[in-house]
């Protein structure tokens, strides 16, 4: 019963390593949430392999001069677990490799830091365990014969832990802005994890420590030791709050990073002690971890989760505290202090200087931490492309703005802002939608419907949230794209009012949606507002593409010339699309074409489809009538065969001379764009644009009852044409 309780208890200290990830994973942003989660799961998972095919021989084999152990052989180890004694000590090994690659998340390289955990799993913890604890061949390591006490090496791995991570934060350096500008906030898009995370490591240290004793009847007392040490450590941190009241900033990080302090000091030594000692313990644990963490942001010494000075300070105390916990050791007071001293110190050294030295000569060869770009796009982005939520794309957008342009000028501020304004009425929307969801769902007597509705609600929302990401990225590429610079002032100018009035009518659709929701008794109804405020949003997001692409024809054009098109082939092949969205739009289309093949032009394939489908589209939007005759496409020779003519022509609502203008240069309009239905010529613009990459000619004619006549003019190629000629003759 006593070893199933033990194997029990030591199974749940799993809660050490997996509280590290949850603490980590709220304390960083959101844009690296995913990179620090997959690089503390790798440190875990690779510190088991290590401990397993070299870790454990170094740490329990036959002991050389009481410094290593010399079982290297990975067949003399492959059962190597004997005991619950064993999976404790696998648990206890993973956390220094963690807490390496922890200390440079949001800016350290994931090889590197991959690579220096590996380092420390092998070199470093089982070294420095060995000379502490004895060994399984019966000899002790030469710190333990010397009388160093560690009761069930926490201590030898919280400060290992603590240096290790100290070398690498050190050495890679602070996150960029971090200091001085952010040294007085936290930092996390999650409170509530990182709470979580420390109130699963410090329950599950308190069960690791429950896990070593002899009867099951002294479990409960050595656990209450150590939460109760973990509670002073905790009221430590409160009084320091009442009695500097004006340091309140980060006073709840103050309050978790001291609780985990005070319940790492004793793990050691809570059997051994009393409650008034562990409640002493504690409370030393969680002063000094205070004050390590301030003398850390005064040196500008980055520790992402506060797990240097909780592990630091916990390690210290505990192992100094030592001489007065333990009861039965064999040296006097003063004798245990120094060896104990002496035992941390020779610890403290071998870890930091070993991995300082190996992360130094790591950042010599390759790049231990990343560029100054990649540390700002997110590294879950970078190294898995993961896409985040809004706040960070607007958060991006004003760090790259200060990145590429320095201080940035009026019109970029301009679409900086209006991101940050777009972004405020989603955010405001889904918060309104969730709000009139659960206020309509509480109150419903069909519990089941309500359930299926609320389901279609947020899959319509997670919709809705797409697109709208979609929206800022566009925006991003358009803001940091240097064809927009190279436009120079007057286009930039442009540009920020076209963007502007492409988005202002969603925008002002959005927040009247939510204005609406609170006003809502029925599930559909919310759905319906959520579905069409979707559909809005993916148009304006079209439009915007179209304006990126406009953007990028102003620099360089969009396809080079180099390359042959068969028209007659190409308007063929996509003739059945064209029909299937104009029958979308119960509109008719007519298409004609003087064969299967034969009319060869310059330029790219996808340039032709482009200018194709945008035709189309323009004429569609244009059939506001029911009467309206079919929009018509023509494919034809001109000019004896050496010319090519592709030609829409709709019979829809007419464009204006100032809208025709707009189109064929316009970049000229830029003081008329809230005047000449921006949404409706851009079609067009891209169409001009496209047309002249690829060496063609553009004319429009419009007029009232007659409609919009479009043709493009190629040039058809020669040698296709001599080729075509020369089996006839």
């Amino acid at each position: 019963m006593l070893e199933l309780a033990q194997l029990l208890m030591t199974i749940a200290g799993l809660g050490l390593p997996m509280g590290v990830l949850l603490l980590l994973s709220g304390r960083v942003k959101s844009r690296n949430e995913l990179d620090t989660v997959t690089r503390i799961m790798t440190a875990f998972c690779l510190s088991l392999v290590c401990f397993w095919m070299f870790g454990y021989g170094l740490f329990e084999g036959e002991s050389y001069l009481g410094f290593v152990g010399s079982g290297f052989l990975l067949l003399d180890q492959m059962e190597l677990f004997n005991g619950a004694e064993d999976l404790r000590t696998v648990y206890l090994f993973s956390i220094p490799p963690i807490l390496v690659t922890a200390a440079m998340v949001e800016r350290g390289s994931f090889v590197g830091g991959t690579i220096l955990s590996v380092f420390v799993a092998i070199c470093v913890v089982p070294i420095v365990a060995h000379w502490a604890w004895a060994s399984g061949a019966g000899e002790p390591g030469w710190l333990a014969a010397q009388g160093f006490i560690d009761h069930g090496g926490s201590v030898v791995i919280f400060v290992s832990a603590g240096f290790v991570a100290l070398a690498a934060s050190s050495t890679i350096g602070p996150r960029h802005n971090r200091f001085p500008l952010q040294s007085d906030r936290p930092r996390g898009h999650s409170p509530t994890y990182q709470a979580i995370g420390v109130i699963l490591m410090i329950f599950g240290l308190a069960l690791l420590s429950a896990g070593q004793v002899e009867t099951i009847g002294a479990m409960p007392s050595l656990m209450f030791k150590v939460l109760l040490g973990a509670s002073f450590a905790a009221i430590a941190s409160i009084c320091l709050l009442l009695i500097r009241p004006q340091s309140g900033i980060g006073s709840a990080i103050d309050l978790l990073a001291a609780s985990l302090a005070g319940a790492v000091a004793l793990v050691a030594f809570a059997q051994h002690s009393t409650n008034a000692n562990a409640a002493l313990t504690g409370l030393f644990a969680g002063t000094v971890c205070i004050g390590l963490r301030h003398v850390l942001v005064t040196i500008e010494l980055d520790d992402p989760g506060d797990l240097i000075a909780s592990f630091l300070s916990g390690g210290l105390i505990g192992g100094l505290l030592a001489p007065a916990l333990w009861q039965g050791g064999g040296l006097s007071s003063i004798d245990q202090l120094m060896v104990q001293l002496l035992g941390i110190a020779v610890i403290a050294a071998w870890s930091f200087a070993l991995t300082y030295v190996a992360a130094q000569i790591m950042t010599m060869v390759t790049n231990l931490r990343v560029s100054e770009e990649t540390e700002a796009l997110g590294l879950s982005r970078a190294h898995f492309g993961l896409q985040s939520e809004l706040d960070f794309l607007v958060s991006q957008l004003l760090v790259s703005t200060g990145k590429q342009y320095g201080t940035p000028d009026s019109n970029t501020v301009h679409l900086t802002q209006l991101s940050s304004s777009f972004s405020d009425v989603v955010v405001k929307l889904r918060t309104e939608t969730h709000r009139a969801t659960d206020r309509i769902q509480a109150t419903s007597t069909d519990s089941k419907q309500a359930a299926l509705m609320t389901t279609s609600i947020r899959l319509a929302e997670d919709t809705l949230r797409v697109k709208a990401e979609d929206i800022l990225l566009l925006l991003e590429n358009t803001l940091k794209g240097r064809n927009s610079q190279l436009g120079g002032a007057q286009f930039q100018a442009w540009l920020s009012q076209a963007l502007e009035i492409l988005m202002e009518p969603v925008m002002r659709d959005l927040e009247q949606f939510a204005r609406h929701l609170q006003l809502q008794a029925n599930l559909q109804e919310i759905e319906t507002i959520v579905i069409t405020a979707a559909d809005g949003i993916a148009r304006c997001a079209h439009r915007i593409e179209l304006m990126r692409d406009l953007t990028d024809a102003r620099a360089r054009g969009f396809f080079s010339r180099d390359h042959e098109c068969d028209l007659a082939e190409m308007l063929q092949e996509q003739s059945t699309y064209l029909t299937a969205c104009a029958e979308i739009r119960n509109s008719p289309i007519q298409i004609d074409s003087p064969g299967p093949s034969g009319l060869f032009a310059a330029g790219d394939h996808n340039a032709f489809n482009r200018i194709l489908y945008l035709m189309v589209e323009a004429a569609l939007n244009r059939l506001n009538s029911k009467d309206a005759q079919p929009v018509r496409i023509e494919l034809r020779e001109q000019g004896h065969g050496h010319g090519i003519v592709l030609e829409c022509l709709d019979t829809g609502s007419a464009l204006s001379p100032r809208q025709i203008r707009a189109i064929l240069e316009p970049f000229k309009e830029e003081h008329a764009l809230d005047s000449i239905g921006l949404g409706q010529v851009l079609p067009l613009m891209l169409v001009a644009r496209l047309v002249d990459a690829v060496g063609g000619e553009i004319s429009i004619s419009s007029q009232e009852g007659l409609g919009t006549l479009v043709q493009c003019r190629f040039r058809r190629i020669q040698a296709k044409i001599d080729r075509e000629r020369q089996p006839a003759a």
